[in-house]
Parts: C-alpha cells; sequence; structure tokens
C-alpha cells in the first residue's frame, strides 16, 4: 500500500489539497488577470485614436503638418506609449514621433486606420508602439497580492496542519503499543500528552483493556494449571479404571476359556478314555496284537495333538503382544470360531462365516479376536436364553465379511431375540449388563467397542433385525505405512 499508517495518508491530502487550491489562484492571476489588463489597454488607445481620429483625418486632408506633429505629441505624452508612426497613403510619406528616453521594456504595436470624414476613404494608417511597463506594474501588484494569499493559506494550513498533528501522533503511539500487545509480553501503559478529550479517552480506555487482560492472562494461566492438573489426575484415575476393567474382562474372558477348553477337551478325553480302555481289557484278555495296539496308540496320539493344538489357540488369543500390523480378519475370525466350536455345538448352535469380499485390516489382531470373541460370546448367550424359552428351536450365528467403499465391514448377526429399543443406546457403556451379576461384567461391549474406535479407528454399531441383532464393525482399509509400529 502507499500509506502505511493514517498520518502518512492525512499529511498526503492535506498538502494535495492545499495545492489544489492555491495553484489555480495563482495561475488564474498570473495569466488570467494579464490577459484582461491587456485588453483594457488595447480598448484604452482605441478609445483614444477614436476621439483623435477626426481632427488627424481633417489636418491630413489639409496638409497641416504642425497640427499634425501636436496631437502626435500629445499622443506620445502617454506613459507606456514610445513611438508614433503615421504613414500617408496617397503620397506614401512618413510621420514619426519617438520618446528620447531608453526602452527597456517589451514593445507592443499597434494599428489604427484613418478614415477620410468626407470621401470615407482610408487616406492614413497610424501605428502605435507601447510598452508593458503599466501592464507589468499592475501583474506584480497582482502577483504580491497572491503571494501574500498563499503565504497566509500556508500559514493557516500548517497551524491547523500541526495542530492535528499531535493528536495523530498520539493516535500512531496508540496503534503501534496494540500492535507489539503479545499474551507472553507485559505491556507498559501508554503515556503521550494530548490536549483531545477524545484521543484521551482512547488512551484510557486502552490502558484499562491493556491492564484487565494482563489481569485475565494471569487469572488463564493459574486456571490452566489447575486444569493440567486435574487432566492428569483424571487421566491417571481412568487409566487406574481402564486397567481394572481390562482385568475383570480378562478374569471373565478366562472363565470363558477353562468352560471352552472344558468343551474342547471332553470328547478327546472321552477317546483316549476308552481307547486305553480296550487296550487294557484286550491285554488282559491276551487278544491285543501289535496292529490293535498301533490303532489305539494312534488314536490317542491324534487326540492328544488336537487338545495340544488347542492350548496353542488359547495361548495365541491371550498373547499379551499388541504388535501393529497387516492381518487377515477372515483367519483372525476362524481361529475364534476354532476355540468356541465346541460350546457352540453342545449348545446347538449353527455358525457360518460368509465372506464377501477378501479384505485386510491393520491394527492389533489380538485386540480383534478379543472383540470378535465378546460378539460371539454375547449372540451366544442371548441364543442360549431362546432356546431354553423355546423361542427357537436351533440358534444360528452368521458372520459377513465383505467390503464398501475404502472401508471394511464386518458384520455379527444372530437370532437370539435382539435388544431392547429402551436400552440400545446403553449397551456400550461400562458396567451395563442385561444378566445378572454373576454371569456378566457389563465391561465386554465397552472394552469391544474401545478397542475398535480408538485402536483401529473405526466404529462399531449395534442394530435389532427381524430375528436378533446385529453388529457392524467399520474400519478403514489397511494402510501399509504403518505397518510393524509396535506401541
Amino acid at each position: 500500500m502507499i500509506f502505511r499508517t493514517f498520518i502518512d495518508k492525512f499529511t498526503f491530502f492535506f498538502w494535495l489539497i492545499f495545492l489544489v487550491i492555491n495553484v489555480p489562484i495563482y495561475i488564474f492571476g498570473n495569466i488570467y488577470f494579464q490577459e484582461i489588463l491587456k485588453k483594457s489597454e488595447h480598448e484604452k488607445i482605441t478609445l483614444m485614436l477614436t476621439t483623435l481620429e477626426p481632427a488627424i483625418a481633417f489636418n491630413i486632408s489639409f496638409e497641416q503638418e504642425d497640427q499634425l506633429g501636436e496631437i502626435l505629441g500629445s499622443i506620445l505624452k502617454y506613459e507606456d506609449i514610445q513611438q508614433i508612426d503615421l504613414h500617408f497613403l496617397h503620397d506614401n510619406k512618413f510621420l514619426s514621433k519617438v520618446k528620447k528616453t531608453k526602452r527597456t521594456t517589451k514593445l507592443f504595436t499597434y494599428e489604427h486606420s484613418i478614415i477620410d470624414p468626407f470621401e470615407k476613404t482610408e487616406i492614413a494608417k497610424i501605428t502605435l508602439y507601447y510598452s508593458n511597463t503599466n501592464l507589468t506594474k499592475i501583474t506584480q501588484q497582482v502577483f504580491t497580492t497572491i503571494f501574500f494569499i498563499f503565504i497566509f493559506a500556508l500559514i493557516v494550513f500548517s497551524i491547523i496542519f500541526f495542530s492535528i498533528r499531535t493528536d495523530l501522533n498520539a493516535l500512531k503511539t496508540i496503534a503501534k503499543a496494540m500492535s507489539e500487545y503479545s499474551f507472553t509480553k507485559k505491556m507498559q501503559p501508554i503515556v503521550f500528552q494530548s490536549k483531545s478529550e477524545e484521543i484521551n479517552t482512547i488512551a484510557n480506555v486502552t490502558n484499562q483493556m491493556i491492564a484487565n487482560i494482563s489481569d485475565y492472562l494471569l487469572q488463564l494461566k493459574s486456571f490452566n494449571n489447575e486444569l493440567k492438573e486435574q487432566v492428569k489426575n483424571e487421566i491417571l484415575k481412568q487409566q487406574k479404571q481402564e486397567r481394572l476393567m481390562i482385568h475383570q474382562s480378562r478374569q471373565a474372558a478366562m472363565g470363558e476359556m477353562l468352560e471352552s477348553i472344558a468343551h474342547q477337551w471332553r470328547q478327546p478325553l472321552n477317546i483316549i478314555g476308552l481307547a486305553t480302555a480296550n487296550i487294557e481289557t484286550e491285554y488282559k484278555l491276551g487278544v491285543l496284537n501289535e496292529k490293535k495296539f498301533d490303532e489305539k496308540m494312534e488314536i490317542v496320539s491324534l487326540n492328544l495333538q488336537y487338545m495340544s493344538n488347542t492350548i496353542d489357540d488359547f495361548r495365541n488369543f491371550l498373547n499379551p503382544e499388541r504388535k501393529f500390523g497387516s492381518f487377515n480378519p477372515q483367519k483372525s475370525i476362524g481361529e475364534v470360531l476354532n476355540i468356541l466350536d465346541a460350546q457352540l455345538q453342545h449348545n446347538n448352535i449353527l455358525s457360518k462365516l460368509i465372506e464377501e469380499s477378501s479384505i485386510t485390516l491393520y491394527g492389533v489382531e489380538n485386540e480383534f479376536k478379543q472383540v470378535i470373541f465378546i460378539l460371539l460370546s454375547n449372540a451366544k448367550d442371548a441364543i442360549m436364553l431362546q432356546l431354553q424359552k423355546q423361542i427357537i428351536s436351533q440358534g444360528t450365528i452368521n458372520i459377513f465379511i465383505k467390503q464398501e467403499k475404502d472401508e471394511g465391514v464386518i458384520e455379527v448377526c444372530d437370532n437370539g431375540g435382539g435388544i431392547d429399543e429402551n436400552i440400545l443406546h446403553s449397551i456400550f457403556d461400562p458396567y451395563f449388563t442385561t444378566k445378572s451379576n454373576a454371569n456378566g461384567t457389563g465391561i465386554g461391549l465397552y472394552i469391544a467397542k474401545n478397542i475398535i474406535e480408538s485402536r483401529m479407528q473405526g466404529s462399531l454399531r449395534a442394530k435389532n433385525t427381524e430375528e436378533g441383532s446385529c453388529f457392524t464393525i467399520r474400519i478403514s482399509l489397511v494402510n501399509p505405512e504403518k505397518e510393524n509400529e509396535v506401541i
């Protein structure tokens, strides 16, 4: 910008207005008045010659040169007329009168025709040479008057300007103080001298505002320190509470796991027991041969291997390692179903894993497994309640894996009768449960939602269907740049 401050702008326009007013006055006085004076001089000479023309014409007609000389001499007495030339047209003669004074100024010429009053013909031509002495004198007087007007206007404008400039400098001081204002810098009060009541009011209000802001900053700093301390305490309290809830969730999960292990091992233990009993009976009867012994030992070995694999599945599920990385949700869900398979079959619940799209998710796989385990366990409990009431004859849990735009979607749907609409919005709250105190802690769904939304930047929602409920997990698809991050 041309004008960085208000005082620069005011100064520029102040002197611009001054020049716009005075320069035209000077031009008008020096040029226009001069033209008026020239015109006045011509009119004066014209009037004089018009008055003397009859006498000049009479003396020319009667050849009275002495009389002509006297007339021309009388004309020459005018101050500005320096020379007169009279040219007779009939005999081509000249009569000239010249002042003896030294001519130091520019001469102007003026010609006038002499007409015979009787014959109405031009008989002579008179030429006047006059100086601009009087014109210059009058012009100088006009210029002097304009100059004094200019000086007077300059003095008046300067007094006004310097009077206002004090207030403008005061405004500049206030503006500078405000521009240097900072929350982290202690501001000094604005001090200056000004006779303007308005400027003093602005300065006083500005000083009061700075003082108030400084007080507010001190209060805000104290409040922020207290708030930081409170936030720190609340975070520690929240972390302690979350660790307690996770511990309770793990205890509940351990109970589920022990029950699952019992169901998983019941059948292979029965098979091993029958096989060893047959070996003992056949051995006592003496009918046990090497072939039968090998067959029975193979059965025992396979079932022991199955039990060992089951232990590995549980150990992997409860592995505390929290390593971020890419994983296949279909494989993770399949491993959780293997853990719960015996329980589901025992309770007449059919599970299906339907992979509509092959996707890859990013996060901590064991945490994702824990979410699926919670959802499947809740679905199993809801279905068992429906089976006990004989509302349904068989339970079903369908798990869908699909992709919608740039999100991976996992849906866990059951025919367990659904969730009461009055509590649907509260099921993810901590310690909220519809089970008895002996059967539920109320933190499973809270933990699941926290893992999906906080850890995996996704969402977990629940809705009712015609047969039961459906939980939907939405997670952005894998970001390869974050793989192998460990927290």
